[in-house]
């Protein structure tokens, strides 16, 4: 991984030695990058037994390994002009973190790809991942990237139960228009120019530490690839439209498709064997032996209904309930299904009628286009390998 991201922005290192130090628990996940050095958590069963194969564990920690490595570069000598010098006693806002967290964000699972670790099936469905996480957060069709990067410290970092449905993460949306803006140049000059090119270039001119300025970057793109970017920027920084991927993917020999999940709650499963149960409307959670509505998504049926977020949920059509209950509840119901939905709002009992809705489609799957041409394959091969068309 390290070899990896030194020959992307090219040799030498800008470190003479770098240490990972890496905390192992029974549950936790993150990473703060240093100049020379990254603080790393990690769940123990990430790590892989000797002689292993690789796991979607250990994948997941590598990809932290080589998010923070890549920080090396980009945020902690690349940077925004405001954070030069950080003032350390204040919030600084900027437009920029999602090009500083969201383009490392975009590598970071490219880089294992290209480094040998991982193989070509692994790395999209990594991606699809990470593209099913924006396509589930409702916020993103109320926050524009910018926005998301700028308010940052109020919202992003001051989370509430409202959250989901006002705020996009600038990580994973901007590691989908990093992936968008790189295809989009490869596309638009015939595989001569890459997002690969602009972030080698931005490394020449800011790699002194003097920090971006706001703007600078989008500049900078349309210096090295020679193309009219304003309108792409406009879309996909500084609008809630939803980001242009299947006619990208098509250039690259990638199909893309979304289907509904087959769960509401919790971790989104993209298996296709068990039943899509109707859509509720909102996540639960267990507090202190209490089943609590902790979000309620905008337009859902449960806030169509009257409930809110924080009511504590008590029965459905009469009988007790909790999470693994609910789901099972679920299950046994259809879209257009009405049901009794009792709960507590602070010390007040209340019920309401809930429709349930039909299922989203907002799980990913990406699959290679097997009829691609000989043009679209080398295209591919250049955008996974790092090299140009």
């Amino acid at each position: 991984i390290c070899e990896q991201h030194i020959r992307f922005f090219g040799e030498p290192a800008p470190m003479d030695q770098y240490w990972f130090l890496t905390m192992a628990v029974g549950k936790g996940y993150g990473g703060l990058e240093h100049r020379a050095s990254s603080s790393l958590l990690c769940r123990r069963d990430e790590l892989p037994l000797s002689g292993s194969k690789m796991t979607k564990a250990y994948r997941r920690f590598l990809g932290l390994v080589s998010h923070e490595y890549f920080h090396s570069w980009n945020v902690k000598r690349m940077k925004p002009a405001v954070f030069s010098p950080y003032e350390l006693d204040a919030a600084t806002p900027t437009e920029q973190l999602w090009i500083f967290e969201g383009i490392t964000s975009y590598y970071d699972e490219l880089a294992l790809l290209r480094s040998g670790l991982i193989d070509t099936k692994a790395y999209l469905e990594m991606l699809a991942e990470n593209l099913t996480r924006v396509y589930q957060t409702p916020g993103r069709t109320r926050q524009t990237l910018a926005e998301s990067s700028y308010d940052a410290w109020i919202k992003f970092y001051q989370r509430n139960e409202n959250s989901p449905n006002t705020v996009v993460s600038y990580y994973t949306k901007g590691a989908a228009t990093a992936l968008v803006l790189d295809l989009q140049v490869r596309r638009d000059t015939s595989g001569n120019k890459s997002l690969d090119d602009v972030m080698r270039a931005m490394w020449q001119g800011y790699g002194d530490g003097r920090g971006v300025p706001e703007g600078a970057f989008e500049t900078l793109a349309e210096d090295v690839t020679g193309l009219d970017v304003q309108d792409y920027f406009d879309k996909t920084v500084r609008s809630t439209e939803e980001i242009p991927l299947e006619e990208l993917f098509d250039s690259v020999g990638v199909k893309m498709t979304l289907r509904a999940a087959d769960s509401e709650l919790g971790t989104r499963s993209t298996s296709t064997a068990a039943k899509t149960p109707p859509v509720f409307g909102a996540q639960l959670s267990n507090r202190n032996n209490r089943v609590i509505f902790q979000h309620v998504y905008d337009g859902g049926p449960a806030q169509t209904a009257g409930i809110a977020a924080g009511d504590e949920l008590i029965a459905i059509d009469d009988l007790r309930i909790n999470t693994e209950t609910f789901k099972r509840r679920m299950r046994c119901c259809r879209p257009g299904d009405r049901v009794s939905v009792r709960v507590f709002r602070r010390d007040e009992l209340m019920c309401f009628k809930v429709k349930l809705g039909k299922p989203h489609t907002d799980v990913c799957r990406l699959r290679f286009d097997s009829d691609a041409d000989a043009d679209t394959l080398a295209h591919r091969a250049a955008w996974l390998e790092g090299t140009l068309a």
